[in-house]
Protein backbone atom coordinates (compact mmCIF):
# COMPACT_ATOMS: atom_id res chain seq x y z
CA UNK A 1 0.00 0.00 0.00
CA UNK A 2 1.00 3.39 -1.04
CA UNK A 3 1.13 5.91 1.75
CA UNK A 4 1.53 9.73 1.45
CA UNK A 5 5.14 11.40 2.52
CA UNK A 6 4.68 13.74 4.88
CA UNK A 7 8.26 15.54 6.54
CA UNK A 8 8.39 16.46 10.63
CA UNK A 9 10.97 16.90 12.72
CA UNK A 10 10.84 14.31 14.69
CA UNK A 11 11.03 11.45 11.64
CA UNK A 12 13.97 13.02 9.81
CA UNK A 13 15.90 13.02 13.24
CA UNK A 14 18.11 9.87 12.96
CA UNK A 15 17.93 9.53 9.13
CA UNK A 16 20.89 10.46 6.55
CA UNK A 17 21.29 13.31 4.28
CA UNK A 18 20.44 10.90 1.72
CA UNK A 19 17.41 9.54 3.28
CA UNK A 20 16.16 13.13 3.88
CA UNK A 21 16.94 14.03 0.41
CA UNK A 22 14.60 10.92 -1.01
CA UNK A 23 11.81 11.71 1.21
CA UNK A 24 11.99 15.39 -0.11
CA UNK A 25 12.31 14.22 -3.32
CA UNK A 26 9.24 11.32 -2.64
CA UNK A 27 6.73 13.73 -1.21
CA UNK A 28 7.13 16.09 -4.40
CA UNK A 29 6.95 13.09 -6.73
CA UNK A 30 3.54 12.88 -4.63
CA UNK A 31 2.87 16.22 -5.52
CA UNK A 32 3.81 16.00 -9.19
CA UNK A 33 2.06 12.63 -10.19
CA UNK A 34 -0.80 13.86 -8.00
CA UNK A 35 -0.42 10.82 -6.17
CA UNK A 36 -3.08 11.49 -3.22
CA UNK A 37 -5.17 14.27 -4.99
CA UNK A 38 -2.63 16.71 -4.03
CA UNK A 39 -0.60 19.13 -6.60
CA UNK A 40 1.84 22.13 -5.97
CA UNK A 41 0.41 24.93 -4.98
CA UNK A 42 0.96 28.65 -5.59
CA UNK A 43 2.99 29.03 -2.17
CA UNK A 44 6.63 29.85 -1.65
CA UNK A 45 7.07 26.25 0.38
CA UNK A 46 5.80 24.06 -2.89
CA UNK A 47 7.84 26.30 -5.16
CA UNK A 48 10.86 25.35 -3.49
CA UNK A 49 9.66 21.89 -3.56
CA UNK A 50 8.96 21.84 -7.03
CA UNK A 51 12.28 23.22 -7.77
CA UNK A 52 14.22 20.67 -5.81
CA UNK A 53 12.47 18.13 -7.24
CA UNK A 54 13.16 19.49 -10.65
CA UNK A 55 16.96 19.45 -9.86
CA UNK A 56 16.48 15.91 -9.02
CA UNK A 57 14.75 14.92 -12.00
CA UNK A 58 17.04 16.74 -14.50
CA UNK A 59 20.31 15.35 -12.89
CA UNK A 60 18.72 11.53 -13.45
CA UNK A 61 17.43 12.25 -16.79
CA UNK A 62 20.65 14.03 -17.84
CA UNK A 63 22.89 10.88 -16.67
CA UNK A 64 20.38 8.42 -18.08
CA UNK A 65 19.43 9.77 -21.52
CA UNK A 66 20.98 13.43 -21.88
CA UNK A 67 19.17 17.04 -22.80
CA UNK A 68 17.09 14.97 -25.00
CA UNK A 69 15.93 12.68 -22.58
CA UNK A 70 14.81 15.70 -19.78
CA UNK A 71 13.37 17.82 -22.14
CA UNK A 72 11.16 14.98 -24.36
CA UNK A 73 10.03 13.73 -21.06
CA UNK A 74 10.25 16.88 -18.49
CA UNK A 75 9.59 19.80 -20.68
CA UNK A 76 7.67 21.41 -18.05
CA UNK A 77 9.83 21.43 -15.69
CA UNK A 78 13.17 23.08 -17.07
CA UNK A 79 12.20 26.51 -15.86
CA UNK A 80 11.82 25.02 -12.12
CA UNK A 81 14.72 23.50 -12.62
CA UNK A 82 16.85 26.62 -13.71
CA UNK A 83 15.72 28.60 -10.60
CA UNK A 84 16.33 25.05 -8.52
CA UNK A 85 20.09 25.04 -10.08
CA UNK A 86 20.12 28.86 -8.57
CA UNK A 87 18.85 27.91 -5.41
CA UNK A 88 21.58 25.33 -4.64
CA UNK A 89 24.48 27.11 -6.11
CA UNK A 90 25.01 24.98 -9.46
CA UNK A 91 25.81 27.92 -11.59
CA UNK A 92 27.38 26.30 -14.30
CA UNK A 93 25.01 23.60 -14.74
CA UNK A 94 22.51 26.24 -14.65
CA UNK A 95 24.57 28.16 -17.51
CA UNK A 96 24.13 24.69 -19.37
CA UNK A 97 20.55 23.98 -18.94
CA UNK A 98 19.42 27.34 -19.69
CA UNK A 99 22.04 27.28 -23.41
CA UNK A 100 20.76 23.64 -24.37
CA UNK A 101 16.70 25.10 -23.40
CA UNK A 102 17.92 27.63 -26.33
CA UNK A 103 18.73 24.85 -28.58
CA UNK A 104 16.20 22.69 -27.93
CA UNK A 105 12.94 25.42 -28.24
CA UNK A 106 14.68 26.45 -31.06
CA UNK A 107 14.90 23.39 -33.04
CA UNK A 108 12.28 21.31 -31.07
CA UNK A 109 9.82 20.80 -34.16
CA UNK A 110 12.82 19.49 -36.20
CA UNK A 111 13.83 16.63 -33.62
CA UNK A 112 9.88 15.55 -33.08
CA UNK A 113 10.87 11.94 -32.60
CA UNK A 114 14.78 11.78 -32.78
CA UNK A 115 17.76 12.91 -31.12
CA UNK A 116 19.21 16.06 -30.87
CA UNK A 117 22.30 15.94 -31.87
CA UNK A 118 23.19 19.79 -30.69
CA UNK A 119 22.57 18.77 -27.48
CA UNK A 120 25.28 16.31 -27.27
CA UNK A 121 27.93 18.63 -26.42
CA UNK A 122 25.86 19.98 -23.29
CA UNK A 123 25.46 16.69 -22.61
CA UNK A 124 29.05 15.86 -21.78
CA UNK A 125 30.00 19.20 -20.08
CA UNK A 126 27.38 18.44 -17.95
CA UNK A 127 29.22 15.29 -17.13
CA UNK A 128 32.40 16.59 -16.63
CA UNK A 129 30.59 18.88 -13.60
CA UNK A 130 30.55 17.94 -10.21
CA UNK A 131 27.73 16.09 -9.08
CA UNK A 132 24.75 18.18 -8.05
CA UNK A 133 23.30 15.87 -5.26
CA UNK A 134 25.46 17.13 -2.40
CA UNK A 135 24.40 20.95 -3.59
CA UNK A 136 20.66 19.74 -3.24
CA UNK A 137 21.40 17.83 0.01
CA UNK A 138 22.89 20.62 1.83
CA UNK A 139 19.91 22.98 0.77
CA UNK A 140 17.60 20.53 1.91
CA UNK A 141 19.34 20.51 5.35
CA UNK A 142 20.09 23.79 5.97
CA UNK A 143 16.29 24.83 4.94
CA UNK A 144 14.67 21.86 5.95
CA UNK A 145 11.76 23.48 7.85
CA UNK A 146 10.44 24.67 3.97
CA UNK A 147 10.48 21.06 3.52
CA UNK A 148 8.32 19.85 6.80
CA UNK A 149 4.54 19.06 6.80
Amino acid sequence: MTTKTKITKENIENLSEEQIDELVYNKASDKYFETFGEIFENTEKDKILCQIFACSVLNNEVCNGGFDQFFMNNEDLTDFALDGLLKIGAVEHYNLLNNAKTIYLAQKTEFVDKRNPNLDEFDEKYYQLNEITINRQKFIIENIEMFCD
